[in-house]
């Protein structure tokens, strides 16, 4: 883990919608850090850049947990702008002085975080950074924390398990595939839909698959 903001801070949380956001959100909250908003990128067609989730799913998944949600539009040749643009209006409208990010040991990753956060003159934190992936998921399966898989590599991944919550079957048939059990290598995307400071578990309904090459998502909307 690493913490660069102290208890009290105001923060946003760098969100997905995914359990590893999620996991972030909840154990900076145990550090005392105060996450003011939560931050989604998304492209023009209205889904998250990240996951591929609706815009309207993370308001509603958001207003659960009664943290605002901000959006920002981005293509990802301009992300870093994007980025930078949304900082400087969190840091105007909420007072935010850190970002909280849900990465896990990419190196690469988080020479991306430092520099922006430098650049936009902020500190960031990483609650999970450097935790063993396998217990990542056991760490939201023991907090109560429910995650949905939304999106997988379907090259490595069952399309079963789409609409599946991840569980100790999910970490032991990855463990027997020999990939990650938490998705670090993008084999499986999550909605969470339950747990820890929401108001309510979530309410939705599943579409249809849709697949482009090796990856195949499933549509979740609100109910």
């Amino acid at each position: 883990m690493v913490y660069n903001n102290k208890p009290g801070d105001k923060v946003f949380v760098s969100w997905s919608g995914g359990k590893d956001s999620y996991l972030s959100l909840l154990l900076a909250g145990d550090r005392g850090l105060d996450a003011a908003c939560l931050l989604n990128f998304a492209g023009a067609d209205g889904k998250s850049r990240s996951h591929g989730l609706k815009t309207e799913m993370l308001e509603y998944q958001a207003s659960m947990l009664n943290i605002p949600l901000e959006m920002e539009e981005v293509t990802w040749e301009g992300y870093e702008q994007g980025f930078e643009k949304a900082v400087t209006r969190l840091k105007e409208q909420y007072g935010i002085t850190g970002g909280v990010f849900g990465d896990i040991n990419l190196p690469e990753h988080r020479e991306w975080v430092d520099k922006m956060c430098k650049r936009c003159e902020i500190s960031y934190n990483l609650p999970l950074w450097m935790m063993e992936e396998r217990k990542v998921s056991e760490e939201l399966i023991k907090r109560g924390g429910k995650a949905m898989v939304v999106a997988i590599r379907s090259d490595l991944v069952d399309q079963a398990w789409l609409g599946r919550v991840m569980d100790d079957r999910y970490i032991e048939y990855c463990l027997d595939k020999k990939i990650s059990p938490c998705g670090e290598g993008g084999e499986a995307h999550t909605l969470v839909i339950d747990g820890p400071l929401f108001k309510e578990p979530l309410k939705y309904k599943l579409g249809e698959v849709k697949n482009d090459q090796n990856r195949s998502m499933l549509e979740v909307s609100a109910s």
